[in-house]
């Protein structure tokens, strides 16, 4: 029996090290990816303000998986579902058993136009890197800072970039030179009521200036201003925005997923709509919920243990509930955090706390063993 996983990403390694660590010695585990390196995404927000490096966060995709999982270098090129059949780059075809999906998300630039080359990020590392060195010649000026794309992974890196931007401004000691505002087409600067009260407080502290019902149309590099499709503008020295995503070009062109290449699964046993040995997860779903590694975690636990209960001839027990759970860098070496699920979504925003700060610090180690190897 084969199983083969398209994506070496959070989800993808999650779920092929999880299953391999219970399953028959007869299941082959395949993972396919272009790339060989896995980075620790998360890590992307402590390179730009220079906490972290390219070396600290990233590992070659030989060192992270279980014994039983093969892992492929190639590209794919099509999926046929309904065919059970995978083709690489050159024409090499796999056939599978099951098919997890776990391609992830890709820039949509150009669905922000002026964005590219006027405005900077941290959803690459390469990017991260070029923000980090920005940020170091930075002396003082208009920094703007808050949601460009709509659709983007990670709804609280935003803020999280705000805060420890603030931060770095401190301690270089310029911050009475910037003056910082931070941009989002919501009534409020983040989604939920009750931890936007927190985010709100701690942001009047920091002298950040919260701007809402400001969704970003294009960006204007000439003049240096951003522009929002209710008609107002913003002037800029330093841009740091949040890039709109969207599906995989796999996905695409395979014709599986919507006109975003999202793909439609079931939201408890996200397996593809109209099939039940082919199931998608972490960022390339259509789902109504965050796009974080967290979820991706969940998610590839779910489609594990289901998988693993269904080639021992029992049914699939394990329902995914959308739970996610989030801890919020808020500068100044502590952090907030909220949980939430598809059925509660105005968890409390706890109090910004060292001992949270910690925790996030932690993951960076947990990551590469407990998360990664699909312990937890």
């Amino acid at each position: 029996m084969k199983v083969l996983v398209i994506g070496g990403g959070d989800g993808g390694t999650i779920f092929a090290n999880r299953l391999a660590r219970r399953a028959p010695r007869d299941l082959e585990i395949e993972v396919i990816d272009k790339s060989d390196v896995h980075y620790y995404q998360p890590g992307f927000l402590f390179v730009a303000i220079g906490e972290s490096s390219r070396e600290r966060i990233s590992k070659s995709r030989s060192k992270i998986y279980s014994r039983g999982v093969k892992f492929t270098r190639a590209e794919v090129e099509k999926v046929d579902l309904d065919d059970r059949k995978v083709r690489l780059k050159g024409g090499e075809l796999r056939s599978y058993d099951y098919l997890v999906i776990s391609t992830g998300s890709v820039m949509n630039y150009d669905d922000i136009p002026g964005f590219m080359g006027n405005v900077d990020h941290f959803w690459t590392l390469e990017d991260a890197e070029k923000l980090h060195r920005k940020v170091k010649e930075f002396e003082g000026g208009k920094v703007v800072v808050g949601i460009g794309g709509l659709t983007y992974k990670c709804p609280v890196a935003p803020l999280e970039i705000a805060f420890l931007l603030d931060d770095y401004f401190r301690a270089k000691g310029i911050r009475e030179k910037v003056d910082m505002k931070f941009i989002s087409p919501l009534e409020r600067p983040y989604g939920p009521r009750l931890l936007n009260r927190v985010i709100v407080e701690e942001m009047r502290r920091r002298n950040i200036e919260p701007i809402t019902f400001f969704t970003v149309d294009r960006v204007d590099g000439e003049s240096r201003k951003v522009i929002s499709m209710e008609g107002d503008s913003l002037d800029y020295d330093l841009l740091v925005l949040s890039p709109p995503h969207r599906g995989a070009d796999l996905i695409l062109n395979s014709g599986i997923g919507d006109d975003e290449g999202w793909i439609p699964v079931d939201k408890h046993y996200l397996n593809v709509k109209g099939y039940d040995d082919a199931f998608a997860i972490g960022d390339a779903t259509n789902l109504p919920i965050p796009k974080t590694g967290v979820i991706a975690h969940f998610e590839a636990s779910t489609v594990a243990d289901n998988i693993y209960y269904e080639i021992n001839g029992l049914e699939r027990r394990s329902l995914f509930d959308g739970q996610s759970f989030c801890i919020i860098e808020m500068g100044r070496e502590l952090a907030s955090a909220q949980v939430s699920n598809y059925y509660y979504t105005e968890a409390p925003g706890l109090i910004p706390t060292r001992v949270l700060h910690l925790a996030k610090l932690a993951m960076n180690t947990m990551y590469w063993t407990c998360i990664l190897g699909g312990y937890i």
